[in-house]
């Protein structure tokens, strides 16, 4: 029965592709002769040209009817032809993608002939065209600069398609690579030095230098993520989340993830800066103080066996958080257990979220959230059934007194906006959501890794003693 529909949604679609080519050929070849885009921007139809690129650099001039139609015209293929790349690609680039092969492909299309004949051929090359781009895309690894520790001669720290390392190790590494030439690596480290220098003749191998030194910044480290065929902009916010959830997952070793958090950090996230502040009272007196965004230079307390633990510890005991991370990386096709993956990537996410937090209200909703994803979105009641399954509740009546105050009067009500107590102080309730998402977390990713069958994320609630 699925797949007699299926193939119906299938040729329904296909018909609209056919459908939407043959109305835009029409509108095409129905557009004036000459320069109408100028009459149009003075008349304030639309307020910039809208061009069609048809190949060898060349373009045509459309109009915003036409190019609507081109967007539901990508929309449509996607669906049809290419739905196992929904998740590659941004909207964006996809409508990029499918209007330059149209383009293309316009040039091949025959002007006197605008039949369903000729709306199949245009389709079939749009189809081809895409294909070829999709083909072309390669594995890539996204870097950014990292603060993580103090400590330059600590072995790269892997967690799935993650890896932080020194900045000169990740400098000699990709130089090894052939991706940048030993005179760069010699000029970048010697910046890093605090030397200056003398400015380069413009060249390809000079501006990755620069964008090195730009992205790397003050950082001691590098943060590299490897991502597998995707679209530019999809791929770069996969691997900004896949790094995100590296660094949360690192930050579940610290009692306290939000302080690991505050230290740990992207420079694309964040600028260090500092927040000057002044008042006056009525009295005349004033008060005045500057205070650093965050901290550079990562968490400093830790020594470098230490550090080394924690990738070790993380195969050992939580293998399932590499999982997520590869995950978020390279989308469900890459994992066998997408349900398990999909709860911990969202409930990693709202964690993150809530350890960056600034306002505590607004940390509990999302500490909420994560305590909802590993119950599978049962609400109270649901939520203390995974607490006592994972951690074992002794005092149930004070349990259930701070769970009721953090998700009905924090989240709840905070999130259908009649929380009347949205000023008072919610740091001590923060605190102790955040410990028991960290702890539910800790206790359900256990679970995971040791059984390695497990695919239904409801048997998080279920209590193994």
């Amino acid at each position: 029965m699925n797949t007699i529909k299926e193939q119906s949604t299938s040729m329904s679609q296909k018909k609209n592709c056919l459908q939407l080519i043959e109305n835009i050929l029409e509108k095409i070849y129905d557009l004036p002769d000459g320069p109408f885009w100028i009459a149009d921007l003075r008349n304030k139809k639309y307020s910039f040209p809208i061009m069609l690129g048809v190949g060898n650099g060349s373009y045509i001039h459309i109009n915003p009817e036409i190019d609507g139609l081109l967007a539901q015209l990508s929309s449509s293929i996607l669906q049809e032809y290419f739905r196992q790349h929904e998740e590659n690609f941004s909207n964006p680039e996809w409508e990029r993608m499918v209007k330059k092969a149209f383009g293309e492909a316009l040039v091949g299309a025959d002007e006197e002939s605008i039949s369903r004949k000729e709306a199949e051929k245009t389709l079939d090359a749009v189809v081809e065209k895409v294909k070829d781009s999709i083909n072309e895309i390669q594995e890539r690894e996204h870097v950014f600069g990292c603060d993580l520790c103090n400590i330059e001669d600590l072995k790269r720290l892997v967690v799935g398609p993650v890896s932080f390392e020194p900045r000169n190790a990740w400098l000699e590494r990709i130089h090894d690579k052939g991706n940048i030439s030993e005179i760069a690596v010699s000029r970048i480290q010697k910046i890093w030095r605090g030397e200056t220098l003398r400015e380069r003749v413009p060249s390809e191998d000079s501006i990755k230098e620069e964008e090195i030194i730009d992205v790397i910044g003050k950082c001691k480290f590098a943060c590299s993520v490897r991502i597998s065929k995707a679209g530019t902009d999809a791929g770069l916010n996969r691997a900004l989340t896949a790094a995100r959830l590296a660094m949360t997952v690192i930050a579940l070793f610290w009692k306290d993830s939000s302080y690991a958090l505050e230290r740990i950090g992207l420079t694309y996230d964040r600028t260090e800066y500092l927040q000057k502040r002044l008042s006056f009272s009525f009295e005349g007196r004033f008060s005045y103080g500057r205070t650093w965004t965050h901290i550079p230079g990562g968490i400093t307390e830790l020594k470098k066996e230490e550090w080394e633990q924690i990738p070790k510890d993380l195969k050992i005991n939580f293998p399932c958080a590499e999982e997520v991370i590869i995950y978020a990386a390279d989308g469900q096709s890459s994992v066998t257990r997408p349900e398990i993956m999909h709860v911990f990537f969202q409930a990693l996410l709202w964690f993150h979220e809530g350890c960056r937090e600034k306002v505590d209200a607004m940390a509990i909703v999302k500490f909420c959230a994560v305590l909802e994803a590993l119950s599978c979105g049962r609400k109270e009641n649901g939520i203390f059934n995974l607490v006592n399954a994972r951690l074992k509740i002794n005092d149930e009546i004070g349990f259930r007194d701070k769970l009721r105050r953090i998700y009905k009067m924090g989240r709840s009500r905070t999130v259908h906006g009649t929380n009347d107590k949205l000023l008072h102080d919610w740091s001590d309730d923060r605190k102790f959501a955040e410990e028991l998402c960290r702890l539910c977390l800790l206790s359900c990713l256990e679970l995971a890794s040791q059984e390695s069958t497990l695919k239904d994320p409801h048997m998080f609630s279920v209590s193994d003693k």
